[in-house]
């Protein structure tokens, strides 16, 4: 996968914890970008999983690890799958 000016790294260690995929800009000044993705059996159980995944980016604090990295701002996306449908969404 190639993202301008964004290099993607899965499963590396920020705050207490594992995002499973951030994207750290080339530049500190630009966000850094966390998604973090749940699945679930059930249609109706989706918004559960966006709220399991914004929860983890709390509790774990991945945004701070990113931020104690010298990134200046940073964005974090929940997203959660059931079979071949997808939501998404930020975390407030």
């Amino acid at each position: 996968m190639n993202i301008p000016d964004y290099v993607v790294q899965s499963n590396r260690e920020e705050g207490i914890g594992r995002p499973d995929i951030v994207l750290y800009p080339e530049q500190s000044k630009d966000p850094a970008i966390i998604f973090e993705i749940k699945t679930r059996k059930k249609y109706n159980e989706m918004e559960d999983g966006l709220e399991e995944a914004y929860d983890q980016i709390r509790t774990r604090k991945y945004e701070d690890g990113v931020l104690d990295d010298g990134y200046l701002g940073v964005r974090s996306y929940g997203i959660c799958f059931c079979k071949k449908s997808c939501i998404v969404g930020s975390l407030p």
